[in-house]
């Protein structure tokens, strides 16, 4: 699911804010930067700033399987960032566009 800039709630003082108006602003948001390592078909992720704290706690990284065919990138989640093997996980599939 994707939100546009419109569709969340403009709030010009987050201070004077409620916690409905700042969860509606908030919640369709994930963000993560970092470093990723790549061996093999597998990708490891490592967060140094998270909109979720527990991503950023030290070896919170995630492991994806990827593939890449032509213009698309598919990854299979192995590990979340609690450490935990992921079973029957979904592949994303994302295609580049020129």
């Amino acid at each position: 699911m994707m939100f546009a800039a419109t569709d969340r709630p403009q709030i010009d003082d987050t201070s004077k804010a409620t916690a409905d108006e700042l969860r509606a602003m908030w919640g369709p948001m994930a963000a993560n930067a970092g470093t990723y390592d790549v061996s093999g078909n597998l990708v490891t992720i490592r967060p140094i700033v998270a909109k979720i704290p527990i991503v950023m706690k030290p070896g919170a990284n995630e492991v994806y399987a990827f593939r890449v065919e032509g213009n698309t990138l598919s990854l299979t989640q192995q590990r979340n960032a609690r450490g935990v093997t992921v079973q029957n996980a979904a592949t994303t599939r994302l295609m580049r566009v020129e």
